[in-house]
């Protein structure tokens, strides 16, 4: 996962802890426990192996390790990592599904900006 200029710092949501709710923000946001509720945030998202997310999902870049119950946007990359579970629809610019990984649900990719399309090797 790039994380280019996203967000200067993360939250971390540890193994042994449970929240509900709802997480807005500018920084990123490491997942090991349970979270159910709305993450909408202008940072990363990381889902680590013991991470369990039964949310709706918007961040510049999601990796999934553990699990995700819900509907997740990625302005930038979607990573699916071979451990990790997506059930629900993702729509992003990147999204890479790695062998062993489970997604059921529908995808939509989203257009690039017209600056990276400009760029060498982009845009295809």
């Amino acid at each position: 996962m790039s994380t280019g200029k996203s967000a200067d710092s993360t939250s971390l949501l540890s193994k042994n802890v449970k929240i509900e709710g709802e997480i807005r923000g500018e920084e990123n946001f490491h997942v090991e426990g349970r979270f159910k509720g709305a993450i909408k945030l202008n940072g990363d998202v990381f889902i680590g192996n013991s991470g369990v997310v039964e949310a709706d999902v918007e961040a510049n870049n999601v990796v999934i390790q553990g699990e995700v119950r819900g509907n997740v946007l990625a302005r930038k990359q979607l990573e699916i990592q071979p451990t990790g579970k997506l059930f629900g629809d993702c729509t992003a610019q990147s999204i890479d599904i790695k062998e062993g990984a489970l997604f059921e649900g529908r995808s939509k990719m989203l257009k690039s900006s017209p600056a990276a399309a400009a760029r060498p090797g982009h845009g295809k």
